[in-house]
């Protein structure tokens, strides 16, 4: 149950979109000076060196965030995102949610950031120590426990990543399950779930993404779902893609998260391709 260690995926494209939907998040609650609480239930060790020998295994960061290295943007948000992440890039590093969130939150704003798995919780405290500032927390528990221990925040503003492993099949339930007990104590959260699209090799788990999604969606919150896919969904093909399902999201955010990952697309590979649709549309 806690054998995934997220360095072995760190900076793919599977990151490049979840970050870009995370940073669009707090770029939205940054607009009021009002502060806001922002969680992070599967946190991971927050920071990921490229030389270490589990990034370095499968370097999926060279089809992900190096390839946009240095490029100069249209997209506000891309190039926001490419501006944060390149300080650490060039230092043969990437920045995980945490660190993201420690980068971008205002000295007023608070972070939670949990996690449960003892290494990844030990380099999380580290990385924490080194890069997060006040108001940053970080608590080694289940992540679904931690968001119903610690919401809703004071005052009733900010946003949650979710982001597990989904190693058990199971885990999908818990994320619907998970955000159902959230909602019901904080309706006006907004809320980022990421998921993997896999393809029939996957066995108990193909198709397992997009039954969740649905049953997000009946929980009748606007939301919308952002994807983007990077191989053909052949029988073989694993995890071809990744999405991200947004419950609540900030106005316009579907506009610029569209714009960036269209922009992405031309640097990531040529079979590269996203969408975003509205499931329940705000009213």
């Amino acid at each position: 149950m806690l054998s995934y260690q997220h360095a072995f995926h760190a900076g793919n494209h599977a990151d490049v979109i979840k970050h870009l939907c995370w940073l669009g998040v707090i770029k939205a609650l940054k607009k009021k000076d009002k502060p806001f609480t922002l969680y992070d239930s599967h946190a991971g060790a927050g920071l990921y060196d490229f030389t270490d020998s589990l990034s370095a295994k499968n370097k999926e960061y060279e089809t992900g965030v190096s390839s946009l290295s240095n490029v100069s943007a249209s997209c506000e948000l891309l190039n926001d995102y490419i501006t944060l992440c390149q300080r650490f890039v060039d230092k043969d590093a990437y920045p995980g949610s945490p660190i993201i969130s420690a980068e971008l939150k205002r000295e007023q704003d608070v972070l939670h950031a949990m996690e449960l798995h003892p290494w990844e919780y030990a380099k999380l405290e580290a990385n924490f120590a080194a890069y997060a500032g006040h108001h940053s927390h970080c608590h080694k528990r289940d992540g679904f426990e931690g968001l119903i221990a610690l919401t809703p925040p004071k005052p009733n503003r900010g946003a949650i990543l979710i982001d597990p492993p989904y190693e058990r099949a199971n885990e999908y339930d818990d994320v619907v399950s998970g955000i159902e007990g959230v909602l019901k104590r904080w309706q006006q959260a907004q809320i980022v779930v990421w998921y993997p699209l896999l393809s029939e090799r996957a066995g108990a788990k193909h198709g397992a993404s997009e039954r969740m999604c649905e049953a997000l969606s009946a929980l009748g919150a606007p939301c919308f779902k952002a994807e983007m896919q990077v191989a053909e969904n052949t029988h073989d093909a694993g995890m071809y893609g990744s999405g991200v399902m947004v419950i609540n999201p900030p106005w316009q955010l579907d506009t610029t998260l569209s714009a960036a990952m269209n922009e992405v697309t031309d640097y990531i590979g040529e079979n590269s391709t996203c969408r975003l649709v509205w499931v329940n549309e705000d009213n």
